[in-house]
């Protein structure tokens, strides 16, 4: 639990007034166990007199990144799916993981665990049983009695389209050794406990948004892989092999290295519908 050094406090009852969780009595110093971790009191007092109950406590500088500079750079990010063969070295790639605890999470319990897949053979092991696994389910899918039940409760569901897509997927992967991986150096993988309750989906989201994005400023290119987290769902067989624990399912994915390209111009996409209130 996060601790009161009365010694410095001034009583401002900024943290009190902040707290989501109303978990704090700025009179007695106490922190109820209503807190929910979440570190507004330690990040919001001038005094520094909430002690963490993780980590220490450091002087936030002046963000010098103006509305335009993140623009620029998220207009320059784009999908990476051709990777020079360099290797990241180690402590890049934690350092991605190090600045995971400043990330927000939908749940405010931080379920989510990282597995980082980072020799050739594994990358190409991921790369093979993830080509494997969707092959396997694109043909149950477009199976005669399969498509015909799943019409009837999906008919928007175009069948006929999915079957060209399985036979250009298959094709391609007998040329292509790559095919999910790109010959990606490093894939990261967001998995935590298989919930109903749980919102570890969403905070794997989140965490694998922020990592593409500080990524990038560090000269690295990065793809969200769906193809990886279909064939990782519940009780798959690949997880174990990539030490995702069996009570866990992988929410997410991000190929990560250096690109071969670079892009020059700001390419338009559509503007998602907005309804104002």
């Amino acid at each position: 639990m996060p601790v009161i050094d009365l010694e410095k406090c001034t009583r401002c009852l900024k943290c009190e007034k902040d707290c989501p969780a109303r978990a704090i009595t700025i009179e007695t110093g106490e922190i109820s166990d209503a807190c929910i971790h979440c570190g507004h009191c330690v990040a919001i007092c001038p005094e520094m007199a909430v002690k963490p109950d993780f980590g220490e406590i450091f002087l936030l500088q002046p963000p010098s990144v103006t509305p335009e500079d993140f623009r620029n750079l998220t207009a320059g990010i784009r999908t990476c799916r051709s990777y020079q063969q360099k290797e990241i070295p180690e402590e890049v790639l934690l350092q991605l993981v190090d600045n995971m605890k400043h990330y927000p999470s939908a749940s405010n319990a931080r379920p989510i665990q990282i597995t980082i897949v980072r020799s050739n053979e594994k990358v190409k092991l991921l790369n093979d049983l993830t080509a494997e696994a969707l092959i396997r389910m694109f043909s149950l899918i477009t199976s005669p009695v399969i498509s015909l039940v799943i019409r009837l409760f999906i008919p928007s569901l175009d069948v006929k389209k999915l079957k060209r897509y399985k036979t250009a997927f298959a094709e391609l992967n007998k040329t292509n050794d790559s095919q999910i991986c790109h010959h990606a150096p490093a894939v990261m993988l967001f998995h935590g406990e298989v919930s109903k309750t749980g919102m570890a989906e969403a905070d794997a989201n989140i965490w694998a948004t922020y990592t593409s994005i500080y990524a990038n400023t560090m000269g690295l290119g990065t793809c969200f892989n769906g193809f990886i987290v279909k064939a990782m769902g519940k009780k798959s067989k690949l997880n174990t092999q990539f030490n995702v624990p069996a009570n866990h399912q992988v929410y997410a994915s991000l190929l990560i290295g250096y690109p071969k390209v670079k892009y020059k111009n700001e390419a338009s996409r559509p503007e998602p519908k907005v309804s104002l209130l």
